[in-house]
């Protein structure tokens, strides 16, 4: 074999690895997407006013990592009070967890899938330390 075809096929080989492992990376992807319990729109039918109503958590690869967010409502009059999106962040027990900042209260949420449900913990911390900070807990099924 000459050196130009040499290197002409260890040009050729280096690109399809290239595009190989992209190809795996994006699989590997879109397979820890789908394996994702907390993805989906869950409701929470019992809801009083002001509590927690409903949270879309959506999913998205992103050069090879899976990107999530969440977007929370509280039960208000006539409708639904939106919380914004917020990123999430999975620790490594396996919860899934969404920050809500604002002005006076940060609100933080904690999602633990249980089959077709899923339990909310739901933790507001307040930026005034003469209110006190309190914990919720909520179950949402699946949509």
């Amino acid at each position: 074999m000459k050196l130009s075809q040499t290197t002409f096929m260890c040009t050729l080989f280096s690109t399809f690895a290239f595009f190989a492992s992209e190809g795996q990376a994006q699989t590997a992807c879109e397979v820890r997407k789908s394996e994702m319990a907390e993805l989906g729109n869950w409701e929470n039918p019992k809801a009083r006013l002001k509590e927690l109503s409903q949270i879309e958590v959506e999913g998205e690869c992103i050069d090879n990592q899976l990107v999530v967010r969440a977007r929370a409502f509280t039960s208000c009059s006539p409708r639904d009070c939106k919380w914004g999106w917020a990123a999430g962040q999975l620790s490594f027990s396996g919860v899934l967890t969404f920050r809500f900042g604002g002005f006076f209260k940060a609100q933080y949420i904690e999602l633990r899938p249980m089959g077709q449900r899923i339990q909310a913990y739901v933790r507001t911390e307040n930026h005034d330390p003469t209110i006190p900070n309190k914990t919720r807990s909520y179950i949402l099924i699946r949509q």
